[in-house]
């Protein structure tokens, strides 16, 4: 059983040509961000917004961990913990609460709107309270998403985050970003297995046509800026903190959107670092102990 959120109301921030709209209520999640007119990222459809169907959206925050779970939970700190699924369309937990819950608008402006979640464990979901701020701001024709992760609880708690966005992709668009590995297509029997080489096809140090490929895989090493050019060479610029030190890319060759997410841990990151598997880069947070960092978009 599933009590997923509404979308609420929506919080529209304005500057001269740019415009950002946030459901707060609805897992903090973006509708639209446009720039001069121009949908920077997929908007919600009125059917998507109804439903509050969590795909649907432009952008979603990945709070306290990115990625799925696979083996219906995780151990840490000597103890199994369960997860079961937390929206219907995946088999298993899959990028944390913070995307699926209500959050408190603490802060607002014309441009700018801060968030909180205080998060109190419950069964079957992740077992450890923490706390969530998001900061969306638009200056300059650009898109600033502040993140931070407060561990809440009594004892260390492992951590990550991330934001999955959404963003066009006409025939002809080409991604470029740096990195040094790929890590393993998602899957049960991959989690003791860390990032290896770059993989012939899944370059993109020198830029490539996204039309074709079929992609779901996560970089290593990547360098906090990605760039998407689109067939009539408008440039979106994607920033990030080194917190921030990997790069999931999703692609289907059938949808008209490619999803660009900077995160901070490797996908089923807390069964990874259960395993000492190298690089999985899940934090572990001592009480009070925060993770923090900035995602810009914009438009070169």
């Amino acid at each position: 059983m599933f009590s997923l959120p509404s979308t609420g109301p929506l919080v529209t921030l304005r500057e001269a040509d740019t415009e950002l709209v946030v459901a707060p209520a609805c897992g903090a999640r973006l509708s639209a961000f446009r720039i001069g007119g121009r949908d920077v990222l997929r908007p919600a459809t009125e059917a998507v917004l109804e439903s509050a169907f969590p795909y649907g959206f432009a952008a979603f925050p990945l709070l306290p961990y990115s990625g799925p779970i696979f083996g219906d939970g995780f151990s840490f700190g000597g103890e199994f913990h369960p997860l079961g699924r937390n929206v219907p369309a995946e088999p298993g937990a899959t990028h944390g609460e913070g995307w699926i819950r209500d959050w408190s608008i603490l802060e607002q402006s014309d441009t700018r709107i801060g968030l909180r979640l205080d998060y109190a464990p419950m069964p079957g979901a992740f077992p450890f309270a923490w706390r969530g701020d998001i900061t969306y701001a638009i200056a300059n024709r650009r898109l600033e998403a502040t993140l931070s992760l407060t561990n809440r609880d009594y004892r260390p708690m492992p951590g990550g985050m991330g934001l999955h966005p959404y963003f066009p992709k006409a025939p002809g668009t080409e991604l470029a970003f740096d990195a040094t590995g790929l890590w393993p297509a998602d899957a049960p029997e991959a989690v003791t297995l860390g990032a290896g080489p770059l993989e012939a096809g899944l370059d993109f140090r020198q830029g490539q046509d996204v039309d074709g490929i079929v992609l779901d895989r996560c970089y290593e090493g990547w360098d906090g800026r990605a760039a998407l050019t689109a067939p009539d060479g408008l440039v979106t610029v994607i920033r990030a903190d080194p917190v921030f030190g990997k790069l999931q890319v999703y692609d289907a060759w059938d949808y008209p959107y490619i999803c660009i997410e900077p995160v901070t841990n490797a996908n089923d990151g807390f069964n990874r670092a259960a395993l000492d598997v190298p690089g999985h880069a899940v934090a572990v947070l001592s009480p009070g102990q925060c993770l923090k960092g900035t995602i810009s978009i914009h438009l070169s």
